[in-house]
């Protein structure tokens, strides 16, 4: 190594012998020109990426994610796939075939030149899952488990799922991204469903995207921290991160929301980015909701668990956010009073609040972290549950709000007297972007500009 000095040398006597010491006219300078400077510079420009892939019944697709991974401009990652499923899936007649195509998808990525991966087998017979461990959560926590063992602080654990495709930048991407915004723990990323070219399949997707995307737009508009869509192949965080906030809670479907709740009690997360991953909008009944059974359902034109909800249980969720200052000094009537009593068994709620938490800021945290995303998502329903309009009305309703008088042009056909059954994929495609396009405004505007409450 070649460390250039601009200082000079002088020798002090002391009780230990001569010393000499290096007087340095600029630290800066040594630690520009040093071999060392420039390692630990590239090490923290260039963040380790460890990649984590649950994969079931995934041989169709998982191709396509590890050559989207293989065509990455950024090379500084591991990628863990842990292949899973129950282990009484093999002696069950209706099961076998996945368990089949679990072991074809091992050999598969077995016999990999590139990427090389280490494959977490909980297939193979005598391996599986037990019937009390949950499904994909618990792919996901064993592939946490595995990514600390061999990560250090500040490398990147990035969630994806095996039927996921990205562009050759999106490593890159998200590197940069938490470069840029040190203050964040995690970062959650646009997505985006490609079409298939399946009549069907196509028309279930767009509708049950057109969900999504009202739903969040919906939470920004009120300014809740919540405001995320909760995709196991969107979110990345730190090490750190993870070791801080600790498992996740297994369940069969629905990990990735409460990963998401879970890193927004803890700190900021990123959502803008310009590249999209696409997940595949397949049909699938291998967990209870999600995609998979969304389109499955939209097929049959069922969408009861999907609905377009009204506008105004998210206005009674903004008017008892803006009370919360209030709150701290005394009990006020909210708008969510009856709900949230029926939820934890009490009317002294923010009373219990304001005796553990002495500061403004402190309470009104406070109160988000007991009105959770949970607790928002399930008020919605409770109200939607007594109220129940057409889809077709609430989405009139959400346009009007969401929109400008000039965005509100694209959206003129959606005021007429139309019915989603009979609606053409273009149009639905259309509407799709246009929420696309939104909720990327207030991605990009919080990347900027956070507008939080915590």
């Amino acid at each position: 190594m070649n460390y250039k000095y601009s200082g000079s040398f002088r020798i002090i006597t002391g009780p230990w012998g001569y010393i000499f010491i290096a007087i340095v006219d600029s630290f800066a300078a040594i630690v520009k020109n040093s071999d060392i400077a420039q390692m630990t510079e590239k090490k923290i420009n260039h963040p380790h990426l460890i990649i984590t892939i649950p994969a079931m019944d995934e041989l169709g697709y998982i191709e396509n994610c590890i050559d989207s991974i293989r065509k990455q401009t950024y090379k500084n990652f591991t990628v863990l796939v842990c292949v899973n499923q129950p282990e009484h899936w093999w002696s069950d007649p209706d099961k076998k075939d996945i368990c089949e195509n679990n072991s074809k998808t091992i050999a598969f990525l077995e016999n990999l030149e590139y990427p090389p991966i280490e494959i977490l087998d909980r297939s193979s017979p005598g391996r599986g899952f037990s019937q009390h461990e949950k499904g994909v959560g618990h792919a996901r926590n064993l592939l946490f488990e595995k990514a600390l063992t061999i990560s250090n602080d500040n490398d990147l654990i990035m969630c994806l799922d095996a039927d996921t495709t990205f562009k050759p930048g999106y490593f890159q991407s998200v590197a940069d991204i938490f470069l840029k915004t040190p203050d964040a723990i995690a970062h959650a990323n646009p997505y985006y469903h490609k079409l298939t070219g399946d009549k069907a399949v196509d028309k279930a997707i767009l509708r049950y995207e057109i969900y999504m995307r009202l739903y969040v737009l919906n939470l920004w508009r009120i300014g809740s921290p919540y405001a995320f869509t909760p995709l196991g192949s969107s979110i990345s965080m730190y090490a750190k991160t993870l070791k801080s906030i600790g498992k996740i809670t297994p369940r069969p479907a629905g990990e990735d929301f409460y990963l998401l709740q879970k890193l927004r009690k803890y700190g900021r997360i990123n959502q803008y980015n310009e590249h999209y991953v696409y997940p595949s909008p397949r049909i699938s009944r291998r967990v209870p909701f999600g995609t998979g059974p969304a389109v499955a359902d939209g097929i049959e034109n069922r969408w009861e668990s999907y609905p377009l909800y009204p506008a105004k249980p998210f206005d009674m969720i903004k008017e008892t956010y803006d009370l919360f200052p209030e709150l701290f000094n005394e009990d006020l009537n909210t708008p969510m009073d009856n709900f949230l009593k029926k939820i934890f068994g009490t009317s002294k709620i923010f009373q219990q609040l304001r005796s553990n938490y002495k500061t403004v800021d402190k309470f009104i945290r406070a109160c988000h972290t007991k009105i959770d995303g949970l607790r928002i998502l399930q008020f919605v329903r409770y109200y939607h549950r007594f109220r129940n309009m057409p889809d077709e009305d609430n989405l009139r309703k959400h346009l009007e709000i969401i929109f400008d008088k000039k965005e509100i042009i694209k959206t003129k056909y959606f005021f007429s007297a139309f019915k989603f059954e009979n609606i053409s994929i273009s149009l639905l495609q259309n509407l799709r972007d246009i929420l696309t396009d939104k909720e990327l405004y207030y991605r990009k505007r919080d990347f900027y500009e956070p507008k939080l409450p915590f």
